[in-house]
């Protein structure tokens, strides 16, 4: 069972949209060829050449241990039904509380979420 990821993105992180037109092709630049060169040029033969081994151009060689990996799925109930059980524990709980500083409330959060939402536009900020 494959595991697939659909990353999201907010419509400000795209930037501006494209605008294309069908425009006729033009001429920006003609160079005309110097005759003086081609005295100088020679057509020679193809010529095809097979190697086994090449000349060492790296500054360094790293051997890699390798890693087996194995890709696994699990059951969406199952994930589920042990995040309930874990949000229900009471260090769960005393845990996450603890994560944020005394002085951080929710509605300090919301607020802050609300800024950084109404001053973000486009990807840049609108202040500072």
């Amino acid at each position: 069972m494959e595991n697939t990821y659909t990353y999201s993105k907010h419509c400000c992180e795209f930037g501006r949209q494209c605008q294309f037109s069908d425009s006729p092709a033009e001429l920006l630049v003609d160079i005309h060829p110097d005759p003086s060169l081609a005295l100088n040029f020679s057509q020679k033969s193809h010529r095809d050449l097979a190697t086994q081994t090449g000349v060492e151009m790296s500054e360094h060689e790293v051997n890699t241990k390798l890693h087996k990996t194995r890709s696994c799925g699990v059951n969406q109930k199952q994930t589920s039904l042990f995040r309930n059980k874990v949000e229900k524990d009471e260090s769960y709980i005393n845990s996450v509380l603890q994560l944020s500083p005394p002085s951080l409330t929710m509605m300090h959060a919301v607020w802050l979420e609300f800024w950084v939402d109404a001053c973000w536009l486009d990807g840049c900020w609108l202040y500072g």
